[in-house]
């Protein structure tokens, strides 16, 4: 049985009040984040994480019957076809059979991959502001800064976000009309393998109609967005003093924590 994926609006997710990024006041693109009040929507090819949005569909492990249903949706979007060309158009695909060619599919998901990489942006963000793991990997050992944002805010804003889920295995996905294309695509956004469950993640994306500009994914955001600053434990004075005066100018009178104050 197909599952559905149903996505309801943000008075329906039960989310954290507010979302952390963290941060490192020593990298100029990190700075941003405070500087232009902007967040940065990456593409999945800049992840660390090498399966991060990268789980194929398997059109390998489709049945003859699935493999009709598949080519018999693609071939119904060529209105130049009649509808006894577009059978034998189907019954050609059936017969070469290149869905369960490893070489072909392999071909297949980079060139789908880098199109689509190219315009989907995803912000990284987590409900915990004390993980140390999180503040020595992301805010240089406890150097850098941690940005909380007021998530129904951001959100709306950005266009929606949910927790990511973290399996023992990552999801098999199977392509239209098997799998729906709003279940493979959550399926290939907020599923990560278990190892980063540490992350505690919780993101949301965009997705540009063209391939997008390092501009397109900076987005700046309103004051309003923004809860509070927390300062590293281990941030040096001068960056404490340069970080605070430039939070004051650009973002406002917002509240600026240290770290063993939360912790």
């Amino acid at each position: 049985m197909k599952q559905e994926i149903i996505f309801k609006t943000l008075d329906h997710i039960e989310f954290p009040e507010i979302l952390f990024k963290y941060r490192d006041w020593n990298n100029k693109f990190n700075k941003r984040f405070i500087i232009e009040r902007e967040v940065f929507m990456a593409s999945p090819n800049q992840f660390e994480d090498k399966l991060d949005c990268k789980s194929p569909v398997r059109y390998d492990l489709m049945s003859a019957e699935q493999a009709k249903s598949v080519y018999t949706r693609i071939s119904n979007l060529d209105e130049n076809l009649s509808r006894q060309q577009k059978r034998k158009r189907v019954r050609e695909l059936l017969d070469k059979k290149d869905y369960l060619n490893p070489e072909f599919n392999e071909n297949y998901q980079k060139k789908y991959f880098k199109g689509y990489f190219e315009r989907l942006g995803i912000l990284s963000l987590t409900a915990e502001n004390c993980l140390d793991s999180m503040w020595e990997k992301y805010a240089n050992n406890h150097s850098g800064f941690c940005v909380g944002y007021n998530s129904r805010i951001l959100f709306n804003f950005l266009g929606g976000g949910g927790k990511v889920e973290y399996p023992n295995e990552l999801p098999i996905l199977l392509p239209d009309p098997i799998m729906s294309r709003e279940e493979m695509r959550w399926k290939q956004v907020y599923y990560k393998e278990k190892k980063w469950e540490f992350e505690k993640e919780y993101r949301t994306q965009k997705f540009w109609e063209h391939p997008a500009t390092m501009s397109d994914r900076q987005i700046p955001l309103p004051k309003e967005a923004f809860n509070c600053i927390i300062l590293g434990k281990n941030m040096n004075e001068s960056d404490r003093t340069e970080i605070i005066n430039s939070i004051r100018n650009n973002i406002g009178d917002i509240e600026i924590k240290e770290h063993k104050s939360v912790c």
